[in-house]
């Protein structure tokens, strides 16, 4: 299987780039097809809305059909007809039309105008409602019969534009669909070809996979003569390839044995036999369409589940991937539901990029981690023994990945006094309903600069969806190759501060997502010696809903990226083995904030990348956390920057040497790094 632990710029996504080019002079006569890419179909009382896709086209006197969630060939058989070339089928993925009653819509363009609607409410259920006369802005005929893509209207000189012309509400909700039609005019301008149903195929392609590209092209007028497509990898030149019409108006093309870790960016070129053109996009060839091809497979890493701290303990745990140990059963799983816990579905994943995946039952140790290259410690009960935090501590600095999820407080599932915030602190006792007071923290952030909150610290029994992203352009964790996250949803879990001052070994710190602006943070990650580690607050987002025990499958939940969250920052912990800070291969997350040379004397270059104009403010701290020297306060340009501090504090008066905090702060990023100054 691929280790999916690339950082891909758009991973198995359809994007239009727009780019200036001039490589290609062509003239577009007046189209008599309309683009309907990124219009929406609005559900006005449910609030549920279908986005069509980008590339989308719908031809005069033709429509889209937007089914609830079934294929074309189910579509046709279920309804009994043949969608003919002028119809465009869209299946909405379960978003919408739900038809429950009552139910009225809405089409907006691209630029968020209405252009249809809001439609009278569909009250009856098991109906077809139908519009007969666009003009007239009627919307009263029902029929029990639907008849998808039969005609609404005979062209005329008058224009309604898009409209939409039948809802239809059948016994299996799933063949549920919203029809648009695009009105025709009578004795218009010669009809240049239509570019409909453009795909490129595998849709995730990966590396020595054979593309293939297929387009329909109709013509009302006169017949096709030529259909073009023009294709280029990794921003090179584009080239040209005549493709095949293979029958009922479909054109292919096959790229064979495609390299991977590339973009394959292509577009669409139609002529009919009266010289008049199409393009697809419409405004090729300074826009085209574009897909990620992921790289070569690499061999996997094995990943440790740590199971020696009761995780399965109470009626709401089961922090396992399964119930047999140390590797779970069958060694080759048909799905997630082939093992046993609620952490199934996150093993089962790693599985398939190819990652071996075990438990221990035993004591952390030297020996039960040799050989592992991520540890993910779930929710422990029990505390860890001071050799288990050494063999741990080692484990991190030699160059492993860390991964930790906390709780709330007074997460205490076996009722023996402890719960994760203070297992996690490594305390001398609990701090639950007693504050820390003068004991001292020996694990999370006095090792690793993350510190999960205890009793009255604040924040640490906190419920709630959080959209406080790091806004780095480019972050793998946030923009990983399993999706982006744009929000995770915690239910009861708990926050973490930043240490950065922590111990000399700790050389990075920074936030992935906040609870508000800035601080405290629902995740975060760190760098100690040569390992990386990232921190989360709450168990619950992990859990998939399955195993022997109930819980919610929050691993999906509706409205949360948990799921990518979880594995993009897996892959990041997985790849990309240590490199000093003099190396040019990117290591931080946040704004990538370094400097070199380091150590330095007398001045080194503090180098950020900024993903977006906005303000920012770079400053230079001791290990007591006194600011000494601002190197920026203001506004940046997106892109990289370099900072030069001299080693002086603002009054000018050099500084001692040791080792000293940088802090970067804004565009909702906050990242520390370090810095060694040696006289």
């Amino acid at each position: 299987m691929p280790d999916r632990s690339y950082r891909m710029p758009a991973p198995a996504r359809l994007l239009v780039a727009i780019a200036a080019l001039t490589l290609f002079a062509v003239s577009v006569p007046a189209q008599t097809s309309l683009d309907i890419g990124g219009w929406t179909l609005q559900q006005e009382n449910s609030t549920q809305s279908f986005t069509i896709p980008a590339g989308t086209f719908v031809q005069s006197g033709g429509y889209a059909i937007i089914c609830r969630d079934q294929d074309q060939a189910s579509f046709e058989t279920y309804y009994g007809v043949s969608l003919g070339s002028n119809v465009v089928f869209l299946n909405s993925g379960g978003t919408a039309p739900m038809v429950n009653g009552d139910e009225t819509y809405e089409l907006f363009n691209a630029g968020s105008g209405s252009e249809d609607g809001a439609t009278n409410a569909v009250t009856t259920t098991k109906r077809s409602y139908h519009r007969n006369d666009p003009e007239s802005l009627v919307w009263t005929v029902t029929n029990e019969i639907p008849s998808p893509g039969s005609g609404v209207e005979a062209p005329d000189a008058v224009l309604s534009g898009v409209v939409i012309s039948e809802v239809t509400d059948p016994d299996d909700y799933t063949y549920e669909f919203v029809e648009l039609y695009y009105d025709a005019e009578a004795g218009g301008d010669p009809e240049a070809p239509t570019i409909t149903n453009v795909a490129l195929t595998p849709a995730a392609p990966e590396h020595g996979d054979d593309l293939t590209l297929t387009a329909t092209v109709v013509d009302g007028d006169e017949p096709v003569s030529i259909v073009t497509c023009y294709y280029r990898t990794d921003g090179g030149t584009f080239l040209s390839q005549t493709m095949v019409n293979v029958g009922s108006d479909t054109y292919s093309w096959v790229f064979y044995s495609q390299s991977g870790d590339v973009n394959f960016d292509y577009y669409i070129h139609a002529v009919d036999t009266g010289s008049d053109v199409s393009l697809s996009p419409a405004s090729a060839p300074a826009s085209w369409y574009t897909t990620w091809i992921d790289g070569p497979p690499t061999a996997g890493r094995v990943v440790l589940f740590d199971h020696a701290h009761d995780q399965d303990a109470g009626s709401n745990g089961n922090w396992r991937i399964d119930d047999n140990f140390p590797d779970p059963l069958p060694a080759v799983p048909n799905s997630e539901t082939s093992w046993n816990g609620q952490l199934s579905e996150w093993g089962y994943e790693l599985y398939l990029a190819g990652h071996t995946v075990h438990s221990n039952t035993t004591a952390l140790s030297a020996s039960v981690l040799a050989g592992v290259d991520l540890l993910i410690i779930p929710e422990p009960q029990n505390p860890f023994t001071a050799a288990e935090k050494e063999a741990v501590r080692q484990f991190v600095y030699d160059g492993g990945s860390l991964f930790m999820i906390g709780d709330h407080n007074s997460s205490d599932r076996n009722a023996n006094g402890w719960d994760s915030p203070s297992i996690f602190g490594g305390y001398s006792v609990p701090h639950i309903t007693v504050p820390v007071g003068s004991d001292t923290e020996t694990f999370a952030g006095a090792l690793f600069g993350l510190h999960f909150h205890v009793k009255d610290e604040g924040n640490n029994s906190i419920t709630g969806t959080f959209t406080n992203i790091t806004a780095a352009a480019g972050n793998p964790v946030i923009e990983g190759s399993y999706g982006d996250v744009n929000a995770v949803i915690y239910h009861v879990g708990n926050v973490m501060t930043l240490w950065p001052t922590a111990n000399p070994y700790l050389s990075d710190v920074g936030s992935l997502i906040s609870k508000s602006e800035g601080s405290p943070h629902v995740a975060a990650w760190s760098r100690y010696g040569d390992g990386k580690i990232v921190g989360y607050g709450d168990s619950s987002s992990m859990a998939d809903g399955t195993g022997s025990e109930s819980h919610a499958d929050n691993w999906t939940e509706a409205g949360s990226n948990n799921r990518e969250f979880f594995l993009n920052a897996c892959e990041w912990l997985l790849d990309n083995p240590y490199v000093g800070v003099e190396d040019e291969t990117p290591f931080n997350l946040g704004l990538d904030l370094r400097a070199y040379p380091n150590p330095f004397n007398p001045r080194t270059t503090v180098s950020l990348t900024m993903p977006h104009d906005g303000f920012v403010e770079v400053t230079i701290h001791d290990l007591q956390g006194r600011s000494l020297r601002t190197l920026h306060d203001g506004l940046l340009p997106s892109g990289p920057h370099g900072l030069t501090w001299n080693g002086a504090d603002d009054s000018g008066r050099p500084v001692a040497s040791g080792v000293y905090l940088v802090r970067a702060a804004g565009v909702g990023v906050l990242n520390f790094t370090k810095v060694v100054l040696a006289r």
